[in-house]
């Protein structure tokens, strides 16, 4: 039972009733936003085919990189692998008493493998007679003298520089 008061209310409240034209629209409406739900589904897929395919990129960039490493001396110790023929000839010829002739061999020897190294961009560092730089020089002693004050009197191991990049610094003694 309905009281008189709701009664009212009831009668007065709209009706819900819907032309054609107003299911039509909510039909478009609905068919647009499937249309629109499938295109972000696709835009999703086809981020996430991106990013993995971004990621075996990295990946496969980082193989590279390491095989790259890996390899890179090769060529240079192609390169060597003659010298190392060279002493082992040398060594192999252990019975002779030719020390002239030994001597000779270790010369010819280091010039090969110097030539080798220095076609890479290797140089050795001037440090004798030369002022002391903490750059390329590593002072190992340092002693009374009448050259002028830090100045290279000695290199007791040389110090090697390749294209300009310090590889190893040059051991010396320095003038006080």
């Amino acid at each position: 039972m309905v009281d008189e008061a709701h009664k009212d209310l009831l009668e007065n409240e709209p009706r819900n009733e819907f032309t054609k034209e107003d299911i039509a629209s909510v039909e478009q409406l609905q068919e647009k936003l499937a249309l629109a739900e499938e295109d972000i589904k696709k835009q999703q897929d086809n981020y996430l085919r991106v990013l993995a395919e971004m990621e075996n990129l990295r990946k496969r960039n980082q193989r590279d990189k390491e095989e790259y490493i890996k390899y890179a001396n090769m060529a240079m110790v192609k390169k060597i692998l003659p010298v190392f023929d060279d002493f082992e000839r040398a060594i192999d010829n252990k019975d002779s008493q030719d020390y002239e002739g030994l001597h000779k061999g270790m010369e010819l020897i280091f010039k090969k493998l110097w030539e080798i190294v220095k076609a890479e961009g290797v140089e050795p560092i001037e440090a004798l007679g030369k002022p002391f730089n903490p750059e390329f020089h590593q002072p190992l002693m340092m002693e009374d003298s009448s050259e002028p004050e830090n100045t290279v009197l000695e290199e007791m191991q040389k110090g090697y520089i390749m294209h300009g990049r310090l590889i190893r610094p040059s051991l010396v003694k320095v003038s006080n």
